[in-house]
């Protein structure tokens, strides 16, 4: 039966050394998907590439303008609203791409003033619609309050889009 083993390091304790050079993966990798700098690094890292020359590779796709945090933020950030998410949600998104705190904490300031409160809009009223089973006002308040803190949404954020719901339902949804 055979056996289907990970590669063994090295003599000197590196993977053994990928065919193509760490500039050429980097652009296999960006072609296929917009990546940070740090997705960038980690990914090459992981393909065996030396510290050297990934840090060489990615310095010229920075060069090169292939790569941009902060450009690639703003996308994030955009389609994070696009989809109902809250402030918290994310920052927590851009963090985990490997954006840096200052450059997520940059994009979302430049965002427009009215951006978290429109994307609170979007996902409380999609989400009013399967609470319509909910008889009870105060389960459905409740409800709806945990769904936004979920979607990241800033309490002030929450109770906002509250208030609009109660003067605008028919039903009591406060």
């Amino acid at each position: 039966m055979a056996s289907f083993a990970p590669p063994q390091p090295g003599e000197d304790g590196e993977r053994s050394r990928p065919n193509i050079s760490a500039m050429e993966k980097a652009m296999r990798l960006l072609s296929m998907r917009a990546l940070s700098e740090t997705e960038l690094r980690q990914r090459l890292r992981r393909s065996g590439y030396p510290l050297r020359e990934t840090e060489d590779a990615v310095a010229e796709c920075r060069r090169r303008k292939y790569l941009d945090d902060e450009l690639l933020a703003a996308d994030c950030a955009a389609l994070c609203r696009e989809r109902g998410l809250g402030t918290r949600a994310v920052l927590f998104r851009l963090r985990r791409r490997g954006i840096s705190a200052p450059t997520a904490e940059e994009v979302l300031a430049g965002e427009a003033p009215d951006a978290e409160l429109e994307a609170a809009r979007r996902a409380a009223g999609a989400k009013l619609a399967s609470l319509e089973r909910e008889s009870d006002p105060r389960k459905r308040r409740d409800k709806l309050l945990r769904f936004m803190a979920s979607r990241g949404f800033r309490a002030s954020t929450a109770r906002r889009i509250m208030e609009e719901l109660g003067t605008r339902a028919e039903d009591d949804i406060l």
